[in-house]
């Protein structure tokens, strides 16, 4: 049996990427020079300490992202597998992004880039936002779509950081708007795009839906994110302000978690809801990102926490049956929920926060210049870049799609891994199968021989039985 076109597609265009990014990685980039072998143990240390975050940060995307989107129960191998794949991808496409823009920015002009473990941890940050995407489009896209959308993603995904964060100057340290915001709605304009023809068949696809035990796999991905969340919200923080940043995140993540737990036994009649508690719970973490650094009080990170996961559930049980029936939106994983609206709710609340900020100084204990390099203009600019990005990524989303849906085809059948993996359950048949097929017709001729002999001795114990029983009753 012959490749199809897709596979043919996928290998040569992630042969072609990787290749690319080889040539360009060896022209352009370099070992970060103030380390080395006689820089001392400071700069062990150092290195230690970012590392320690990078770990956190992969484990979220690769393991957090990979398990939580298998709960689809014939789509598991392609969730984590893809996930896998395109995390690979993606770090190696996002320094390369990133530097572009940084240089351009710093210099006007293209210089060998210096790679730092901070710039690993955003090019987790990037695969981070292409993994939320790509749970948009969950099951209804080949490997050769994924690898595509996440190439040009990520070409949006850096121009949106280039002007948000080196044009706009916002504060986004846990990335609620430049990555979970972006994400999502990338990812809804994709959807669109690509899949909203099909709506109707893919609700009505029996394996568009979950069982105990890939819920069961979802929920362990819904771990890991929560208890590595403050690490991705932390990563790249000043030092002075990581404690803010983890006292933030994990009571806005507590207060998300019940908010969630509460919402989904009211609304689905007095039980819990498992695709509620797998992301619902999160949306604190997603929500306290654009403002975890700053002096929101404890009592206003979990007043965060508690809206977000409100609204978050509320959004899993009204907001996506809305949009699949009024505009054919299907939104498999519900990203609009989980990052979506939450992403607005932090940049909204990063709005307010930095605004009382620049009515007070005092708030911020001499640390306000610090944290707000724009000064009082920095409420403004919290406010372009949401506007910025939304409909920066929506539309790029749409654009995408566009392409992908003229030039590939997809997948032929959705939410199951047979077509693009081994199915060993369907192999060990097969085998079998061929093993019978295989079999000498003398073999098969001796067995059903065996069998007719065992049949005859057997009738004839049986009849032997029913004398004696008649010669006892006599």
């Amino acid at each position: 049996m012959g490749f199809k076109k897709s596979q043919i597609g996928f290998v040569t265009a992630i042969g072609i990427f990787q290749i690319a990014f080889l040539i360009l990685i060896s022209i352009w980039f370099r070992y970060d020079e103030s380390f080395d072998e006689t820089k001392g143990e400071e700069y062990d240390l150092r290195t230690e300490y970012y590392y320690t975050y990078y770990s956190d940060v992969a484990v979220m995307v690769i393991i957090g992202f990979g398990y939580l989107m298998t709960f689809l129960k014939k789509y598991g191998l392609s969730a984590a597998g893809y996930t896998f794949l395109l995390a690979a991808f993606c770090m190696q496409w996002v320094l390369l992004n990133n530097a572009f823009w940084h240089q351009i920015h710093e210099y006007g002009e293209l210089r060998r880039y210096d790679v730092t473990i901070p710039s690993l941890i955003e090019g987790m940050f990037g695969a981070a936002a292409v993994m939320i995407s790509f749970g948009a489009v969950l099951g209804k896209t080949t490997p050769f779509q994924l690898i595509l959308i996440a190439f040009f993603e990520i070409i949006f995904y850096s121009f949106n950081i280039y002007i948000s964060v080196f044009l706009v100057n916002v504060t986004d340290i846990g990335g609620s708007m430049i990555i979970h915001t972006f994400g999502a709605y990338f990812g809804l304009g994709l959807t669109t795009m690509l899949t909203s023809r099909k709506t109707k068949e893919h609700l009505s696809n029996p394996n568009n839906g979950a069982n105990d035990v890939s819920d069961v796999f979802s929920f362990i991905g819904t771990i890991f994110l929560w208890l590595f969340w403050p690490s991705f919200n932390g990563a790249l923080g000043a030092p002075g302000s990581r404690f803010r940043v983890i006292v933030n995140t994990v009571l806005s993540l507590c207060c998300s978690c019940v908010a969630s737990y509460i919402w989904s036994i009211l609304l689905n009649k007095g039980k819990f809801n498992a695709v509620d508690i797998q992301n619902a719970t999160l949306a604190g973490g997603v929500a306290v990102g654009s403002s975890a650094n700053l002096y929101i009080t404890i009592v206003g990170a979990m007043g965060i926490g508690l809206i977000a996961g409100s609204l978050s559930t509320i959004g899993f049980n009204k907001i996506t049956p809305f949009l699949e029936k009024k505009f054919g939106i299907h939104d498999t994983c519900g990203v609009h929920n989980l990052h979506g609206i939450p992403g607005i709710i932090g940049g909204a609340a990063s709005i307010l926060v930095v605004y009382c900020g620049t009515q007070d100084h005092s708030l911020y204990n001499g640390a306000f210049d610090l944290l707000f390099p724009e000064g009082d203009d920095q409420t403004m600019r919290q406010l372009g870049a949401l506007c910025i990005t939304v409909p920066l990524s929506f539309f790029s989303g749409l654009l995408v799609g566009f392409i992908l849906r003229l030039l590939t085809p997809n997948a032929e059948k959705p939410f199951s891994d047979e077509e693009f993996w081994f199915d060993e359950d369907n192999e060990e048949d097969a085998n079998k199968q061929n093993d019978i097929r295989d079999k000498p017709i003398a073999t098969i001729a001796e067995s059903n021989l065996i069998n007719s002999n065992s049949s005859e001795i057997e009738n004839q114990s049986q009849e032997n039985s029913e004398k004696l029983s008649t010669n006892h009753s006599d």
